[in-house]
């Protein structure tokens, strides 16, 4: 949260598995200011969302298999629930429109919201320092290799 030092924003990331494989991946920095580290994880959920209804949308034509719903791992509880809970919270209205895209992509079926520990989070080495034990730990559980372990 907060990580641009400039201007406070928040880095999200996301990676995306096809069967076991990673796909895709991006971090990106956040069009705005989060309060809090629930608002920055519920940015990132959302905008992971839009990248996985994309990509299913871009297999079912290629395949023309339609495939079920894509899980999204989140690492923040709070996040998690407001993501699942259609109701309007007073700790959420200030949030802009378009991050509750979420929400609708929850109740149609689209996406399933699952929390994930800290420890698990893969996309945690998308968006922040990590010391080089966890840093190796992530790029492990990413499936990126070192060139000498191919």
């Amino acid at each position: 949260m907060a990580g641009s030092l400039d201007d406070r924003k928040s880095t999200g990331g996301m990676a995306f598995y096809l069967d076991e494989n990673l796909i895709t991946w991006v971090s990106q920095k956040q069009r705005c200011v989060a309060l809090s580290s629930c608002e920055a994880e519920f940015m990132a959920a959302t905008a992971a969302a839009c990248q996985a209804i994309w990509l299913q949308r871009l297999l079912s034509h290629v395949t023309d298999v339609k495939p079920g719903p894509v899980t999204l791992y989140i690492d923040n509880r709070s996040a998690v629930d407001l993501a699942r809970n259609p109701v309007f919270h007073g700790r959420s209205k200030h949030i802009d429109l378009r991050y509750h895209f979420i929400r609708d992509c929850v109740e149609q079926g689209l996406i399933v919201i699952k929390h994930v520990s800290t420890n698990e989070q893969r996309a945690d080495i998308l968006t922040k320092a990590l010391a080089v034990a966890k840093f190796e730990k992530m790029r492990s559980l990413l499936g990126v290799r070192e060139l000498g372990d191919v």
